[in-house]
């Protein structure tokens, strides 16, 4: 039976663009997808533990000039995992590269936070989706132990490397306390709608277990690098208070690509600073002639 995309539920709170939700089969994956606006087409890729919800204010920003495409990742919000066997960067970005292929879409410009920044570029790199620019927000370049706060990675990565079963973790996030912790470990500021869609989707098993799956095999490996070569303008988005992918970390592993700091801001820009990554997504446009 096909799940139904999220909509208003028992405490009255509304997921944000439910009513532009579908499901499309592809890679292996069936995607919650959204479509959103009208103009040149943009990917929007959301991180780990995140959903669709993340890029809300930006869409708000950008609708009347851009059409959004905005997947929950698989494994997360409400798209299904990726079959057994498969969780790494590039089956995730080949999998994306199905969908985007699927839709018939050619976007002009890939956005992605966080973990959605890495299979941006690696999708583009292995030619599975075409930009002709790309925006990393908050990009989890390094290693995954590098960049994880010890508050975090030490229940999260034991979860993961121990086996231990998602409705744990499940039962675990259901606390406001923990979700809140988590929040809180990312040096944003974000309010109790937010905070509440973070608890709502990691109180559930299934999510929780797409996002050790993510981590468990997480390995971004040169993915500077990577985006330096392609040839078309990428820009990478940082915060000064970032504390799971700390600026200091995103110039040292950047490959030379351009990055740009902003103050007072945490891991969180897309739902923290919607504006000024909405005003990033524009600069980019405009450099890559849009």
């Amino acid at each position: 039976m096909t799940p139904r995309p999220p909509g208003s539920h028992r405490n009255g709170q509304e997921w944000p663009y439910s009513e532009a939700g579908r499901y499309v089969d592809a890679g292996g994956v069936r995607w919650h997808l959204l479509r959103i606006g009208t103009g040149p087409h943009i990917l929007l890729l959301h991180g780990s533990a995140s959903s669709t919800h993340a890029w809300a204010g930006v869409a708000e920003r950008l609708r009347g000039r851009f059409s959004l495409v905005i997947p929950d990742l698989p494994g997360h919000g409400h798209s299904s995992p990726l079959p057994e066997g498969r969780g790494g960067v590039d089956d995730l970005a080949e999998a994306l590269g199905a969908l985007i292929q699927g839709e018939g879409l050619l976007p002009s410009l890939a956005v992605g936070h966080s973990a959605g920044a890495i299979l941006a570029i690696r999708a583009a790199s292995r030619g599975w989706i075409r930009p002709r620019g790309i925006l990393g927000v908050n990009p989890a370049l390094g290693s995954r132990d590098s960049f994880l706060p010890p508050s975090v990675a030490g229940p999260l990565l034991a979860m993961a490397r121990s086996g231990l079963t998602a409705r744990l973790g499940a039962t675990l996030f259901r606390g406001v306390p923990l979700a809140r912790l988590l929040l809180e470990s990312t040096g944003s500021r974000v309010g109790p709608e937010v905070t509440a869609r973070y608890r709502r989707l990691l109180s559930r098993p299934d999510r929780v277990r797409g996002v050790l799956r993510l981590m468990a095999d997480w390995d971004p490996g040169g993915a500077g690098q990577e985006a330096s070569a392609l040839g078309l303008p990428v820009r990478f988005l940082t915060a000064s208070e970032d504390r799971w992918v700390p600026a200091e970390l995103v110039r040292e592993f950047a490959g030379g690509v351009p990055v740009t700091e902003l103050p007072d801001r945490g891991h969180l820009l897309p739902e923290e600073d919607p504006t000024a990554v909405a005003s990033a997504i524009e600069e980019l446009a405009a450099e890559a002639g849009l």
